[in-house]
């Protein structure tokens, strides 16, 4: 039962998530709810679905039939990695907001929006996909795909095709040199990493803040990484 719980929760949450941000779903909600009335429902159903799925999740782990398993040496260093690259975007991103996200911001390409343009919503990618490769239990491979992965992807898909479908000539050129996967555009040589750009001294934060939830990870989560 808690285990058909964790799926129900976790997929409602994805779901309903990704189905309020979709167009033309939002727009003829906003417009009759009105945008204050619409966030306070859309928020209501994003905690009353991802709240109960985390505690779930949190106080029942690894139910259900292992999916996989990976040698202890790859989980470790993946997870390590992408709760690295997690932290740093999620930090980078409140010193660089995107324009394109929900805090307005200038329609340039600086910083860690060179290497992404959804710094938040792929730091939390990354945060998923860290777990989920350390945890192959069915509870887990869906928790953390459906709340974090596939809301994280889809999410910062649906915010580009809205702003793009809003037609803003200011962010056309920001679309052009960016990419929503991380380093894509770089790879690409539409952009280039400027380190002189990047907010070290919130890089040094989202060390510090690495360092810790690594060190501390046991006692406040209950499975020690060392």
């Amino acid at each position: 039962m808690l285990l058909i719980l964790i799926i129900a929760f976790s997929l409602a949450f994805a779901f309903s998530h990704i189905a309020l941000c979709a167009e033309p779903i939002r727009s003829e909600l906003v417009e009759k709810m009105g945008p204050l009335k619409f966030r306070l429902v859309y928020s209501f159903i994003a905690i009353g679905t991802f709240a109960p799925a985390a505690v779930i999740a949190f106080t029942n782990r690894h139910m259900g039939p292992v999916l996989f398993v990976l040698p202890r040496w790859a989980e470790l260093g993946l997870a390590l990695t992408l709760m690295f690259g997690a932290v740093l975007l999620i930090v980078l991103s409140l010193a660089t907001p995107s324009p394109v996200s929900m805090i307005p911001a200038k329609a340039e390409a600086r910083g860690v929006l060179r290497i992404t343009r959804h710094p938040m919503n792929m730091g939390w990618v990354a945060f998923g996909l860290a777990h989920l490769v350390s945890n192959g239990a069915l509870s887990d491979v869906v928790f953390f795909g459906a709340c974090f992965v596939f809301v994280g992807l889809v999410g910062a898909w649906h915010m580009d095709r809205r702003r793009r479908r809003q037609g803003d000539d200011r962010l056309a050129d920001f679309f052009r040199e960016t990419s929503m996967i991380p380093f894509a555009a770089i790879l690409l040589r539409r952009q280039r990493l400027v380190l002189s750009e990047i907010a070290w001294p919130m890089v040094i934060v989202g060390i510090v803040v690495w360092a810790a939830l690594v060190f501390y990870h046991g006692r406040l989560f209950g499975a020690p990484l060392m």
